[in-house]
């Protein structure tokens, strides 16, 4: 039997949004997506294969541009996103990370980020955009795409929300920084992949 796990990222008729962790009890200060005790969840290589941004069930039920959820996408799997200034995690063509956009009805979230991991490892994942709700493009700027898009893949790397800072993608109160992580992201996946090659 296989265990899943989830992370999404919620509207609320005030805030932007709220976020929730779904198997986890409760959010630490390193924000890393705890496993158990210390262990995050982790890919068993810094190296991750990611499919190229599809319609879920290709029906045509999106109302935003679908391009706009491919540029999300695209921003959000970004060298400049996860490598830099140091290689942590490297995104190259394969199938263990898809990347889905669908409408997926009222149900509470923005963008879902489920992996499907053995012990602590993470063995594939998926990130999903909702355009039940996203397609309010006077509510949901392209920013604010791109940013639920760069958090959700954020998650399958093994990160959690990081609400002490606003120039990050894992900033679930907030949607304005596009697909951007910060310095503490990034120090924080150096950490969880210290022992991984």
């Amino acid at each position: 039997m296989k265990l899943i796990r989830r992370n999404k990222l919620f509207p609320v008729a005030v805030m932007f949004a709220v976020g929730l962790v779904v198997g986890t009890s409760f959010v630490y200060a390193s924000h890393a997506w705890r496993c158990r005790g210390k262990i995050a969840y982790h890919w068993a290589s810094r190296t991750v294969g990611f499919a190229s941004p599809v319609e879920e069930t290709a029906n045509n039920s999106v109302a935003r541009n679908p391009q706009d959820y491919v540029s999300a996408f695209n921003g959000s799997t970004s060298s400049q996103v996860w490598d830099s200034p140091n290689t942590v995690i490297n995104l190259v063509s394969g199938t263990s990370l898809r990347l889905y956009y669908d409408s997926y009805g009222l149900n509470g979230w923005l963008g879902l980020a489920t992996i499907f991991p053995s012990n602590c490892v993470i063995g594939n994942a998926s990130s999903k955009l909702n355009d039940s709700y996203l397609r309010d493009t006077a509510r949901y700027s392209q920013t604010n795409v791109d940013h639920v898009s760069c958090q959700e893949v954020g998650h399958t790397f093994g990160l959690n929300h990081n609400r002490n800072a606003n120039d990050t993608c894992m900033n679930d109160t907030v949607l304005t920084a596009g697909n951007h992580i910060n310095q503490h992201d990034k120090d924080q996946l150096a950490t969880i992949y210290a022992s991984i090659p």
